[in-house]
């Protein structure tokens, strides 16, 4: 394959700004070639817009017509909204481009397991742009050398305020399904999913591999009145015996920076200050992690890929498996969403922006790294208590699509 690469982008709102700029790094460097865009509301870039037609990148309003019309196409990024991704990664795959499809891949298990099979040459990346953070690599590497002993156990907590606007910035935030698409829009399955996914990174021990749940137990409640979640937490095992954890917010008054801890036979890791601080039993570590230096690592694998000289890009779509496992049985073994009472809830308006925070949540959250404890195991009044789900992978598919078939119809 020549050495420039003929690229097209689907989505330039939201995190799409990030995709495109990162693109445009890449051109100026030579790798790739801009060719085409994709957005049915470019109009509301007009900026952007006028910057892609001055820079003769050809604009268009639909994606099946960019595929169509663009023969020279060899890839394609999708930052398109997660209802809108089965749909555009299945047109990629006829179409015969290699994608890089930002996270999270696909609400359900059932549909991701249906892309992993319709993608038999490996096309589809999955931007899970964490795994090329600097943290993530260092922690894997230890890992992977054995330097922390067996690891035994890998939580993670974090606190991410939204308000209004957040929610408010797209007819499918905050929803389970829209326009007969599953959503799933939440912390654990959308901002905070990069967590759930290293879980699953750092729990195998070989330096690409990914593991998959084999039980999962999980709560996710609504401090919003929203129809999907805010508030989620989850534990589980895989089957060497690690066990994990993770609680997850969007219903705080106060961010808690992202943490992550594993602890190993020999040793332990903690991770802080979403990913700047690294403290361990082998040294601490500092580090300035910036989202878009974590894109454009990202994409350096996945062109390496287009060209032949690399062995894989740093997610392919049967490596998120762990994390469609876990979310999917999350939402089996909570029962659905549950409501948190007004009572533990305080509305915080901030210039016609406010935040919902749900009474005790951070705190509670806080203290999850030293005891990982289920909400409903705390004395939290208002968390339900659920049962773990035993991974069976054709009943978790079955049933997780059959529940939100019921509740959200699809």
């Amino acid at each position: 394959m020549k050495s420039q690469i003929e690229y097209g982008l689907i989505g330039v709102g939201g995190f799409g700004v990030e995709h495109l700029a990162a693109l445009r790094r890449l051109e100026q460097s030579g790798e790739i070639r801009l060719a085409a865009v994709c957005d049915p509301g470019i109009h509301r870039f007009s900026e952007v817009e006028a910057d892609l037609k001055n820079r003769k990148v050809r604009v268009y309003l639909d994606s099946d017509e960019m595929l169509a019309q663009e023969d020279n196409l060899a890839a394609v990024t999708i930052a398109a909204p997660i209802p809108f991704h089965d749909r555009m990664v299945k047109a990629c795959l006829a179409r015969g481009v290699f994608v890089y499809l930002e996270k999270p891949p696909v609400p359900l298990l059932s549909q991701l397991d249906e892309l992993i099979a319709a993608d038999t040459d490996w096309k589809v990346a999955v931007g899970f742009q964490m795994i090329e953070s600097d943290w993530s690599r260092q922690l894997k590497q230890w890992i992977a050398s054995g330097e922390l002993g067996d690891i035994l156990e890998i939580r993670a907590a974090a606190c991410w305020p939204r308000p209004d606007s957040y929610y408010q910035r797209a007819k499918w935030a905050g929803r389970m399904a829209i326009d007969g698409e599953p959503v799933f829009d939440g912390p654990a399955t959308n901002a905070l999913s990069h967590l759930i996914h290293n879980i699953m990174f750092l729990a195998a021990s070989g330096p690409v591999e990914f593991d998959e749940p084999v039980e999962v137990q999980g709560e996710l409640y609504r401090a919003r009145p929203i129809e999907s979640y805010d508030v989620a937490c989850m534990r589980g095992n895989f089957s060497s015996g690690t066990r994990f954890f993770a609680a997850l917010t969007h219903a705080t008054e106060k961010p808690l920076p992202f943490q992550m801890e594993v602890v190993g036979t020999q040793g332990w890791a903690r991770v802080q200050e979403d990913g700047r601080l690294v403290e361990s039993s082998l040294g601490s570590l500092r580090f300035k992690e910036d989202v878009r230096d974590a894109l454009l690592r990202s994409y350096v694998p996945f062109l390496g890929y287009i060209k032949g000289e690399r062995s894989r890009p740093s997610t392919l779509l049967r490596d998120t498996r762990g994390y469609s496992l876990a979310t999917n049985a999350m939402l089996e073994s909570s029962g659905g969403i549950h409501t948190v009472g007004d009572k533990w809830i305080r509305r915080i308006a901030e210039n016609g922006n406010g935040l919902y925070s749900v009474q005790d949540l951070q705190e509670t959250i806080a203290d999850s790294l030293r005891a990982p404890l289920l909400f409903s195991e705390t004395e939290l009044p208002w968390a339900v208590k659920t049962t773990a789900v035993p991974i069976d992978d054709r009943k978790l598919r079955k049933t997780c699509l059959e529940e939100f078939s019921r509740r959200h119809p699809i």
